[in-house]
This record gives structure tokens, C-alpha cells and sequence, in this order.
């Protein structure tokens, strides 16, 4: 008898790719101690995997261990430890734990000390895709609330001689204002974690009328069961919106983001653009513009090639991080 694999291909064993080789020896041995189990050879099956994803696509690393670690029968455990986000990102939340480095000791943190309703599991759940599971590995996350944030910071810290794989910071955006799902999920998992999010500003233009950014700041510290300042805690408040925050954080930021759109217009807009040289423009009149260009991912993208100065939010935020 002879075998062979990749279905019409008929490739012979001698030919397939280590990664297929390991995936077929690992259901090999799944199918061994299953008949074990069901002739009760055995009472309870330990599977230990270290690194499955070398030589592994991404596809087949999320095909193989969505099922393996979600269909777990009580007759059997499943251990695997990675590197990889795509696994972690099939794996249960509750089911993660991070093992870091203290001195000479290695330390422990799960993820299901993280108390969370059904709800917020169920979101972080779908919040860990191949890309934002990459939090679980990183030795600090920072949290902003969407993609031009996600784009623009990294570049907004190198202009502060700060590099974020260096450093091990990961950006992460949520895509709203939802934050404290996400930094209980990260402090569980002891992962050090700050928050950037939008001032917010209303109509009403009473100075003693707080923004709603930092109302939403104090209420998440009141969330955690902290006390002082949001800025004690890692979380960082702007003036109005990220966008408009950047643009106004210095004179050579404002030439370059009228660069910018003028890259984008229509010749027509560009003719507005030039006027802000000498007429600041309101925050809804710049969004509005900004969405003319092709919305705030576009427009982040471009920004995101040229130095700019960052916010003094945003630098403070990436500071402690850095601390």
C-alpha cells in the first residue's frame, strides 16, 4: 500500500512539505488515542504541541486548531504553546495564558481571571483575528479606537525616536469607544496597556462642561476599580478627534496635512485647502474634507509616509509605555 496526499496532486510522502507531514502525523495520533479512549485503553488523553506553526500555512494553522481546541471532549486535554496569532486567534479567550520572563522565574497569566460577562468573551472572541491577536503577544499593547490611530502611531513614534518593535508595543484599535473589555482582557494576561482616545467635544461650548472623551476616560477608571487621574492609569485624552488633534500639533503638521489633501481633491477643494494657509478651519469643516479625500483611512495612509510631530496625548501615552 502506498500513500499519498493533496488529493488529485497524489503527491507520495516523500514529497510533501514538513508542514503537511506534521498535520497528518498529529491526526494520525489524534485518531490512535481516540480509539484508546473508546476501548478504554485509556481514561484521559494529554496532547502536547509545541510550535505547531513551523512550516505551517496561516489558512491550515487556523483550519487545524480551530477544531482541535474548540472540540475538546472531557476524555482528553489539549496543550499547545505558540507563537503564532493565527492559533491564537481559533483559540478560546478564556482558555489563553501567557508565560513571561521575571527575573529567574517564569510567571503565569490567564486569561479567564479576567472578569468578563458572556457578552464582552463573546466580543473578544471575534475581536482576535490573525492581526489583533497579536496583543497576546506583546509586551505592551496600546489601545486607540481605529484604524488611522492604528496607522499613524507607529509613525508618530518614530518621530520620538521610539521603536515599537523594539520596544514590543503593539497598536491595537477596537473600532469604537468600548475600551474596557479590552484592557481587563490585556491586565488578566498581564500585558501593561494604554489608552488613546478622542476629546469629543459637543455644542455646547461651555468651558465647564467636560468633554465627552474625558468623561469616558474617568468612567473607565471607575470601571477597573482605580482611583486619581485617568493619566495615571494609561489613559490618554485629546482635544477634539485624532485627526484634527494632529493637525493642529504644530505649523509644519498643518502645511503637511494641506499637502496631503490636496493630493486627494478635486482642484475645486484643493482651492479651499489653500485658503487654510491663512484661515484655520473648524474641526467639522477638516473631517468634511478629509472625507472628500476618501475617508479617514486614505488619508492616514499618506500622512503616515511624511514626519509629522505627534499630539502631546499621543506622546504622553506612548511614554508610559515606555516607562
Amino acid at each position: 500500500m502506498k500513500l499519498f496526499v493533496d488529493g488529485p496532486a497524489q503527491r507520495d510522502l516523500g514529497s510533501a512539505s514538513l508542514g503537511t507531514l506534521n498535520v497528518l502525523y498529529l491526526a494520525l495520533l489524534e485518531l490512535g488515542l481516540d480509539q484508546q479512549l473508546l476501548e478504554n485503553e485509556i481514561a484521559h488523553a494529554v496532547i502536547a504541541v509545541d510550535e505547531p506553526e513551523a512550516h505551517l500555512h496561516p489558512h491550515l494553522q487556523r483550519l487545524v486548531f480551530r477544531r482541535l481546541l474548540n472540540e475538546t471532549p472531557r476524555t482528553s486535554t489539549k496543550i499547545v504553546t505558540t507563537q503564532s496569532p493565527y492559533i491564537a486567534s481559533v483559540a478560546p479567550p478564556r482558555s489563553l495564558i501567557v508565560l513571561r520572563t521575571n527575573g529567574d522565574q517564569t510567571v503565569a497569566a490567564a486569561a479567564s481571571d479576567a472578569s468578563l460577562t458572556e457578552p464582552e468573551w463573546d466580543d473578544i472572541g471575534r475581536y482576535l483575528d490573525a492581526t489583533r491577536a497579536e496583543l497576546v503577544f506583546a509586551r505592551r499593547v496600546l489601545f486607540v479606537e481605529g484604524y488611522a490611530e492604528q496607522v499613524m502611531v507607529p509613525a508618530l513614534a518614530r518621530g520620538l525616536d521610539l521603536e515599537l518593535d523594539k520596544l514590543g508595543v503593539t497598536v491595537c484599535a477596537i473600532h469604537g469607544t468600548h475600551f474596557s473589555t479590552y484592557v481587563r482582557f490585556a491586565a488578566a494576561l498581564g500585558i501593561p496597556w494604554a489608552v488613546v482616545t478622542d476629546g469629543d467635544p459637543g455644542d455646547d461650548k461651555d468651558a465647564d462642561n467636560p468633554l465627552a472623551g474625558q468623561v469616558r476616560a474617568t468612567r473607565l477608571v471607575e470601571r477597573l476599580g482605580a482611583a486619581g487621574s485617568p493619566e495615571q492609569h494609561g489613559i490618554f485624552c485629546g482635544t477634539t478627534t485624532f485627526e484634527y488633534d494632529l493637525f493642529q500639533a504644530s505649523a509644519e503638521n498643518q502645511a503637511t496635512c494641506r499637502s496631503v489633501l490636496a493630493e486627494l481633491v478635486t482642484p475645486r477643494q484643493q482651492e479651499v485647502v489653500e485658503t487654510w494657509q491663512h484661515t484655520m478651519p473648524d474641526c467639522a469643516e477638516f473631517l468634511k474634507m478629509i472625507e472628500r479625500a476618501g475617508g479617514k483611512g486614505r488619508f492616514a495612509q499618506r500622512l503616515a509616509r511624511r514626519e509629522l510631530t505627534a499630539p502631546d496625548y499621543v506622546a504622553a501615552a506612548l511614554q508610559y509605555l515606555k516607562a
